[in-house]
């Protein structure tokens, strides 16, 4: 004890001018920081408990906090943590947001009914609680007239949304001005203008606890390893609740914050435009939310630009894996061709590096093959639609694509990523006897590509034309089979070529097959064909199935006749992520039909947060493992191989689509191999030169050193112990 004495004043003498302390000084010192400390804490506390919210702030705030509950509800495919903590905070924001300025409408409206009687607090009251009363009942009424009912207007969808946020909204008002009236009542005082804050989200608790129960059968199950058809669900468990609802409700805060800045900046500039023009003082507070919110989309349309400009170059890069031209004289950028190498951007320098040689296709089938032709114009390529069509067309005659059986048509995605597997797998399964062709309409990723749909659309219709009119050219006995094949954004494109003239377009352009994997909401034709499929397939020529296993099962009428194959997974939710989910409730989610495969039993619809659930779903629809194909959400890799060999009609014995699964399975992991490594080692090289530069050494003269030359033998023991893997390595 003496020893703590004196240590206590050793370190008041070292921080004190005081230096003549009594260690009892010291403590008593110490003591009184403590309590003041602790004094300062309980202020704040009661401060806190004293703290009144008007009873606009407390119907949003009972809604907000309620709205916790429904977030949490089942979507197609498992959310993390965090992502559970940014819905439950949009949830929660957008609920405060609508339900505030309901209650605030109500009020003033209240407020014009009672006319000059505003001190009359148990009038203004009841008044307040009469209009919140009334808009509910009226809001239900409207919304059981408008029941959803089939192929109903946009509007009447509106309209019953509307209503029932009305319903919501106004029951959270009600609520809140009941709990005003109580507050008020046992403290002996009467403030029809304001609620205590913590009895306000202690009622919002309670109110999203009482959804909690009464929907725990569908909430989404963290624990559950299957799904109602016994198939195995892939990262299960991801969400802590209690972990997300502390983050949501942080992200509910933030984005409060961020309108109670936006008012206090709508408010600045209304006062200063009211004091510089008097006549505008009327409508001052709304140009003032009018310039913040103004701002607001500036900022974010910047940020879109900053963000778009980056992947512009990132989809322009030079892979380190891909620097070399291809030798094939084949594929565009290789010896014969015209276009220039530097112009095709990063994923068609992928797609014709990756082309396999008739070699690689006889070690995988065991059978002859030629070399596959692969034709790229990229984006930059050509200044126009037209213009690069035009370009694609001279290298399909240069290489002697007419030639060929089949020329498959390849509508790519934003960035102009062709999926691998499926030009693989058509090269495999022909022997090599096919020309691929693909012109790029974008160097961006699908996102960011939206504003270019219309360019895609116009590229592949060039295309497809100009194919058509050469092919009917021909003598009838050599003319190719066109095959033609789109994935996401890539066929809505595709699709988008068709739109007006419907399947009739296929044989007007001479297209045999086409094959489609999860095709984008925002496909007008799907919709169309999903919403009246006799008007728009009056052959029955278009199918929609979830695998090859069901494609297989349709009924020879059925099969013989499908020359457009949509495949499209009941969990993928790019099919079916569109703003319509805002305010009507989807038929994949309708109990009077059947749910699609994958679909969770538990997934029920809720205006607005149903869309932004499905909206975050989005985020982990594509997750892939290079070499593990999956079915899963927006991954087609495990469905391709056999849907090709359906829905094109190709000839391929079981044998032989078992060695090209396992050939896919092999390229797709050594193709990422090759690239992580690439890349590696390039940034490796480049920190040694920056290092050697700094130290003032010139690495050109010193060979071998930087990046040397080192030759290699075939390892015979990798040989043996992978042969059986891919029968086409060495």
């Amino acid at each position: 004890m003496d020893a703590y004495r004196a240590a206590l004043l050793a370190i008041a003498h070292s921080r004190s001018p005081h230096r003549h302390m009594t260690v009892d000084t010291v403590v008593h010192n110490d003591a009184m920081q403590w309590r003041g400390s602790g004094k300062a804490i309980a202020n704040l506390s009661q401060r806190l408990l004293r703290t009144r919210v008007s009873t606009v702030e407390a119907a949003g705030l009972v809604h907000s906090t309620a709205s916790i509950s429904p977030s949490f509800e089942t979507s197609l495919l498992p959310r993390t943590t965090v992502q559970q903590a940014v819905a439950t905070g949009l949830a929660g924001a957008i609920s405060y947001g609508l339900t505030a300025t309901l209650q605030s409408s109500l009020e003033a409206i209240a407020d014009r009914a009672i006319g000059g009687r505003h001190d009359n607090e148990h009038l203004r009251r009841a008044a307040v609680l009469t209009a919140d009363i009334t808009a509910f009942g009226t809001a239900l009424v409207v919304r059981r007239l408008l029941r959803q009912r089939d192929h109903e207007s946009v509007w009447r969808a509106v309209a019953r949304t509307a209503s029932f946020r009305v319903a919501t909204g106004a029951a959270a008002g009600a609520v809140a001005v009941s709990v005003d009236g109580a507050v008020d009542t046992v403290r002996g005082e009467h403030d029809s203008g304001t609620v205590n804050l913590p009895v306000v989200l202690t009622t919002g608790a309670a109110a999203a606890t009482g959804l909690h129960l009464a929907r725990s059968r569908r909430l989404l199950d963290t624990a559950t390893d299957i799904d109602q058809f016994g198939i195995p669900v892939r990262n299960a468990s991801l969400v802590q609740p209690t972990q997300a609802i502390a983050v949501g409700a942080g992200v509910s805060v933030l984005l409060y914050g961020l309108s109670r800045i936006e008012d206090v900046v709508a408010s600045g500039v209304g006062s200063a435009i009211g004091w510089a023009v008097p006549g505008l003082r009327p409508a001052a507070k709304a140009i003032g939310h009018g310039v913040a919110l103004g701002g607001l989309a500036l900022t974010i349309e910047r940020a879109i630009a900053v963000a778009t400009a980056a992947t512009e170059r990132a989809g322009s890069a030079i892979e380190p894996a891909y620097r070399s031209r291809p030798t094939s004289p084949h594929v565009s950028g290789g010896p014969r061709s015209s276009i220039d190498w530097s112009t095709i951007g990063r994923e068609g320098r992928r797609f014709v590096n990756m082309t396999l040689s008739a070699a690689d296709i006889e070690g995988i089938t065991e059978e002859p093959a030629v070399e596959p032709i692969r034709v790229f114009v990229g984006y930059e390529s050509a200044p126009s639609p037209n213009s690069r069509a035009y370009l694609a067309m001279e290298e399909l005659e240069r290489f002697g694509a007419f030639d060929r059986p089949y020329i498959v048509v390849y509508s790519a995605t934003g960035s102009g990523y062709v999926n691998y597997v499926a030009s693989e797998s058509v090269e495999l399964m022909t022997g090599g006897n096919v020309a691929g062709v693909c012109v790029q309409y974008s160097v961006r990723p699908s996102f960011l590509s939206l504003d270019r749909v219309g360019t895609a659309w116009e590229s592949t219709l060039a295309l497809l034309t100009a194919l058509a009119w050469r092919i009917k050219s021909m003598p009838e006995a050599s003319r190719p089979k066109v095959l033609l094949f789109g994935e996401s954004l890539g066929s809505q494109a595709a699709l988008g070529v068709f739109e007006k003239e419907g399947t009739a377009g296929f044989d007007i352009l001479d297209i045999d097959h086409a094959l489609f994997l999860g095709t984008p909401y925002a496909s007008k034709w799907r919709r169309d064909w999903l919403s009246d499929p006799e008007e728009v397939d009056p052959d029955g020529m278009v199918v929609e199935v979830q695998s090859a296993q069901e494609f297989e099962a349709l009924s020879p009428e059925v099969s013989d006749k499908a020359r457009v194959v949509l495949l499209t997974h009941g969990n993928d939710p790019i099919p079916k992520f569109g703003p319509i989910l805002t305010v009507q409730r989807p038929y994949w989610l309708s109990d009077e039909y059947p749910r699609p495969k994958g679909v969770p039993e538990g997934m029920r619809w809720f205006p607005l947060i149903s869309f932004i659930l499905v909206g975050i779903d989005l985020l982990n629809a594509d997750d892939v493992t290079p070499g593990i194909f999956d079915a899963y959400g927006h991954d087609y890799r495990k469905d391709i191989p056999q849907m090709i060999r359906l829905s094109y009609g190709f000839d391929v014995s079981p044998a032989k689509m078992e060695r090209i699964e396992r050939a896919l399975r092999h390229r797709e992991l050594e193709w990422a191999e090759r690239r992580i490594v690439a890349e590696k080692l390039d940034s490796a090289e480049q920190q040694i030169r920056a290092t050697l530069a700094d130290w003032g050494v010139d690495h050109t003269v010193l060979p071998n050193v930087v990046a040397p030359v080192k030759s290699t033998e075939p390892d015979p023991y990798r040989a043996a112990a992978t042969s059986d893997l891919d029968p086409s390595l060495p």
